[in-house]
């Protein structure tokens, strides 16, 4: 059996963990120097990113209180939902009319180590008519942890990941407490942290914190 995934690694460049109440990500384009911290569980009240050198020294790049996140938390979500993931309406008829089979993504490092070969321009290109995403596809059912499941199961279950197979087409679906309590077919993801936290936070604050990284990476350097 394979072992479970302790560092998901998106592309050539960008990967994260999550430890705890910290997730731990970094992006070799920029600095394989440093790594960067989003606490979201401290005592004092604040959530923060902070930057960290190899020595264990940190830099604060923002600090938000926990109140102002739980306030505009539900734009928040909304803003990563769509910066992030391209989704799509899952259609269940479709399963039964053209005789669809379920595979039930059981461990997530079954597909991690994949998905460079899906990634273009940093966007994770789910084209079914590639080779390699038929290539993708073929290797997933190879494995022994993806297993098949009935339509009817999946109304069981509150987060699923997993892959249809049909005779025309193959296409990944998810349904996470996250997205809502719909399944949904992922069309794209968004690999790109630049594109994606302006999409999220704006341009202007996102630059602003883009300052703050490099006054960080400057100070830490010192």
């Amino acid at each position: 059996m394979n072992k479970i995934a302790n560092k998901i690694k998106l592309n050539s460049d960008l990967w994260f963990t999550v430890l705890g109440n910290k997730l731990v990500f970094g992006n070799s384009a920029l600095s394989k120097e440093f790594h960067y911290t989003f606490s979201f569980g401290n005592r004092s009240g604040f959530f923060d990113l902070h930057l960290t050198n190899g020595k264990g020294e940190h830099y604060t790049v923002l600090e938000i209180s926990q109140q102002n996140v739980l306030e505009i938390l539900p734009n928040l979500i909304a803003k990563i939902k769509e910066s992030v993931f391209d989704l799509s309406e899952f259609n269940e008829d479709k399963i039964e009319t053209e005789g669809s089979e379920i595979y039930k993504i059981e461990q997530f490092d079954d597909v991690t180590s994949e998905l460079g070969t899906l990634t273009k321009r940093n966007r994770l290109i789910i084209d079914k008519d590639s080779d390699e995403f038929k290539n993708f596809v073929a290797k997933l059912i190879d494995n022994q942890t993806i297993k098949t499941i009935e339509i009817a199961e999946l109304k069981n279950h509150t987060t699923f990941f997993g892959l249809v197979k049909s005779k025309t087409e193959s296409y990944l679906i998810i349904k996470n407490p996250f997205f809502g309590d719909l399944m949904y077919r992922i069309d794209h993801i968004d690999l790109d942290i630049n594109s994606v936290f302006a999409k999220i936070l704006g341009k202007d604050v996102y630059e602003k914190i883009l300052k703050q990284i490099n006054d960080g990476i400057l100070y830490l350097k010192e």
